[in-house]
């Protein structure tokens, strides 16, 4: 990966970052198996790179590592979950501020 080796990272030091095997990042740097959200951001987050980056990087076409299009789409997916969870959590806190609201302005009435 062009970002873990310009910061001088390891391998060895990627796989204890995300809690695998150095193979396992071996294989996960070369493709060989599928990279998931969490691993994704854990990556960006090791190589104090923002997950934007590599997204762009994607989406031009220029990945920092081997992939295939299978992979692409996999983690295109995994990035279009986490934007509907984003929807849903931001509709949810609303929601509940609203709740959290009237049952104040319950409580306050009930008080005068």
């Amino acid at each position: 990966m062009q970002s873990r080796a310009s910061k001088g990272f390891s391998q060895t030091y990627m796989a204890h970052k995300l809690g695998i095997s150095q193979k396992a990042y071996s294989y996960l740097e070369a493709g060989h198996c599928k990279l998931d959200i969490i691993k994704f951001l854990k990556i960006a987050d090791s190589t104090e790179t923002h997950p934007m980056h590599f997204i762009e990087r994607i989406s031009e076409g220029i990945p920092s590592w081997e992939c295939n299009e299978s992979k692409i789409k996999s983690l295109i997916a995994e990035i279009e979950k986490l934007e509907d969870h984003i929807v849903f959590l931001k509709a949810y806190n609303v929601s509940l501020n609203d709740t959290i609201s009237k049952l104040r302005k319950g409580k306050d009435e009930k008080q005068e």
